[in-house]
């Protein structure tokens, strides 16, 4: 069985890939530029050049697969490629789908992130190809992107307000992904992937003060501050506009609740995040500060 991965540099597949290998699974990896191949060939995986805007090398990428993995970028234009995704599918004849969406993705969603992924769940679900959706909230892992704050500073900039969210680990959605592409168990279902507690940036703080033996602070920051500092980086106002939404919604406590989708799938229990700081953010830390 030929399993094709689209994201296949992102942070849930860096996770999946080795484990599908692990267990002796005919992987291809979806890459959309040649310079991305190296590391994931290096690990074992096939891979092909292709994105869902092109569809002859779609259509090539897809030959074969009897299992799809199915994950588009967040961008403007992300509903359109998945339709291009989901027509690919069905003319090469794949028989699963496992789509990793959004957390809660629906017409009423907070962004149009969010929005996007919704419609392309119910074209999914009316496609005719057996599928499981999985849903996951907030990455742990999107805490990286404050290391050098951490470390120059010892404070976390966060747009949550007082709000707690369920935020998982991508392990986790990595550990299910595996479990929905080797077994037909849960086709047919969607699911929300939380962590196992809904946690603060208070709380946050706290749990890494403790660990680093050093006072973290959290300093608050508004949905419109941070939308700013997203056009700072020069990323265009789409991305701007759904970070501010998306935050502006957390904050509200749209994302403050859990399910147990994790271990009922994948058998283990979701990471907490003090795990997740100990295994991950603070060796990053300390590798960063070391380097600097």
């Amino acid at each position: 069985m030929t399993i094709l991965i689209t994201g296949a540099t992102g942070k849930i597949a860096q996770h999946l890939i080795p484990s599908l290998l692990q267990q002796d699974q005919a992987v291809r990896a979806m890459v959309h530029s040649p310079e991305k191949r190296a590391m994931l060939e290096r690990q074992g995986a096939k891979t092909v050049v292709a994105s869902f805007d092109d569809p002859g090398a779609l259509d090539a990428a897809y030959d074969g697969v009897e299992t799809l993995l199915f994950l588009t970028p967040p961008h403007e234009n992300a509903s359109t490629w998945a339709s291009a995704g989901i027509a690919a599918a069905k003319q090469a004849g794949i028989r699963r789908i496992v789509r990793i969406s959004a957390l809660l993705a629906g017409p009423d969603g907070p962004s149009d992130n969010n929005r996007q992924h919704g419609r392309t769940d119910d074209e999914l679900r009316a496609c005719g190809i057996p599928s499981v959706i999985l849903r996951p909230h907030f990455f742990m892992q999107n805490l990286l992107a404050d290391v050098p704050t951490l470390n120059a500073k010892d404070t976390l900039h966060a747009a949550a307000g007082d709000a707690g969210l369920a935020m998982i680990d991508t392990r986790d959605i990595a550990d299910v992904a595996l479990c929905a592409l080797l077994s037909p168990a849960w086709d047919g279902n969607t699911y929300d992937l939380t962590g196992p507690a809904s946690i603060s940036f208070h709380e946050i703080v706290r749990e890494l003060s403790e660990l680093l033996g050093r006072t973290i602070r959290y300093v608050p920051i508004s949905p419109d501050s941070l939308a700013q500092s997203v056009r700072d980086m020069g990323l265009d106002e789409w991305f701007a506009e759904g970070f501010h939404d998306y935050l502006l919604a957390y904050s509200r406590g749209w994302g403050d609740f859990t399910t147990d989708a994790v271990e009922a799938i994948s058998g283990k229990p979701a990471r907490r995040f003090g795990q997740f700081a100990k295994e991950v953010l603070v060796p990053k830390l300390s590798e960063t500060a070391q380097a600097a």
